[in-house]
């Protein structure tokens, strides 16, 4: 049934999803893809031509792989979850964009573990590639206010180079990859890296020898979204946020009255807060009940809620207030992925023969930095995998988000969500 939000004053529970999905150029500002010369010197890409093709055919999004790409973001952050205790953040469409650029070169037993821990069954690869395409182009210059850029790379040994041809160009021709030469890693993947997040994200790949690695697929995304109403920094003012085991913390809290898309819900409130002039990208805040366990809560969270809530969405004049914060977070992810079902992608058993034969995954790394204030949104998220051979006004209802919540970034067309991440305390980075 709709009906318009009455908001519960100071002793609710909040969660934030703030979900958009980050796609551009490398070189920074909504556009096409473009080279990001003199970091890392990689060989650079233009806009894909698939990107490109998708563009000028108006090809719409797929709701399947929007779907499979949020549900395996949400599984892994619970999964993450239960082995943080702190503020914890992710990139969905990060992971999957490199870990669906490795999905072309796996065979066999490796490519059916990839697949359903992605999510990933029913589609072809011709078809989730193309998706994919069709997804970077629905988001290429988004909106003037907001700032996306979406990058790929995929690094090889260039003087003796076992990648196949054939992974190497469908890399480029659907994902734009620039190509590096692996004898400057760690140092020029993270470097390349650190210029597309405009530094935020700086030393994701660890150092190593990685004269005996067949390849590294990077990729990396940044987002910079200005409110379409912004917070006025004069009323920002010190205020209580209480963590899970009831510790009083204090953090700077905004403050704004305006009508927002709210919801309320049997146990939660939801609160969309829109981004630039198409409103087209957003935070979405969804707030438990008191008494309501923040991971708990997370772990009920699946892709149809989004939808089921942005259909449910009223206006509603609300006092708003919004801790100010800063979060990063970086992870190993083997673990991780192989408790989701991808394990036997991290052993010699793997089989990534179209893309290199007697390889396996040796490493993922990923790290995500979120940083809200008056004016907006900055984010940034960065995946590394790596490829190694198998063998070596008015009074209004008060809104105080006042303690720990749960945040995404998402695009509201697509659906997709590029960033999700709890936070237990906004004071900590």
């Amino acid at each position: 049934m709709r009906h318009t939000t009455r908001f519960q004053a100071h002793g609710v529970q909040w969660l934030i999803l703030a979900c958009a999905v980050l796609l551009s150029a490398c070189g920074g500002g909504g556009g096409a893809m473009s080279s990001n010369s003199g970091v890392g010197n990689p060989t650079s890409a233009a806009t894909p031509p698939a990107v490109t093709q998708a563009q000028q055919a108006g090809t719409p999004t797929d709701p399947a792989l929007i779907s499979a790409d949020n549900a395996f973001g949400l599984n892994l952050l619970n999964t993450l979850l239960a082995s943080n205790s702190g503020n914890v953040a992710i990139s969905p469409t990060s992971l999957n964009m490199a870990l669906q650029i490795l999905y072309n070169g796996a065979a066999g037993s490796t490519a059916q573990a990839m697949s359903q821990t992605l999510q990933l069954q029913g589609f072809t690869l011709a078809t989730l590639n193309g998706d994919n395409a069709a997804l970077e182009a629905s988001l290429l210059n988004p909106d003037p206010d907001v700032q996306i850029t979406l990058a790929n790379s995929l690094w090889m040994h260039l003087s003796n180079n076992p990648v196949l041809p054939s992974f190497t160009q469908l890399n480029q021709t659907y994902y734009g990859a620039e190509i590096g030469d692996l004898s400057g890693a760690p140092a020029n993947v993270n470097a390349w890296i650190a210029g597309i997040t405009h530094g935020l994200i700086t030393n994701i790949l660890p150092q190593a020898d990685y004269s005996k690695v067949i390849a590294v697929i990077a990729n990396a995304i940044y987002f910079k979204g200005a409110w379409s109403a912004a917070f006025d920094p004069t009323l920002t003012a010190p205020a209580a946020f209480t963590e899970a085991d009831g510790t009083q913390v204090t953090v700077q809290m905004m403050h704004q009255m305006a009508t927002f898309p709210a919801y309320s819900g049997s146990n939660y409130e939801v609160l969309r807060i829109p981004y630039g002039q198409s409103q087209h990208l957003s935070m979405w805040i969804v707030l438990p009940s008191v008494g309501v366990n923040l991971n708990a809560f997370v772990a009920t969270l699946t892709p149809a809620m989004f939808e089921t809530w942005a259909s449910q969405l009223q206006p509603s004049y609300i006092n708003l207030g919004l801790p100010r914060f800063s979060t990063s977070f970086g992870a190993t992810l083997p673990t991780p992925l192989t408790a989701l079902g991808m394990g036997i992608a991290f052993t010699p058993m793997a089989d990534f023969s179209a893309l290199a034969p007697n390889t396996y995954i040796s490493d993922v790394e990923h790290q995500t930095v979120v940083e809200v204030d008056e004016s907006g949104t900055v984010a940034a998220g960065a995946t590394t995998v790596t490829v190694s051979p198998t063998v070596v006004g008015e009074a209004a209802p008060p809104l105080l988000i006042d303690h720990p919540f749960f945040y995404a970034i998402r695009d509201d067309q697509s659906g997709a969500l590029l960033f999700i991440g709890t936070m237990q305390n906004p004071g900590s980075a």
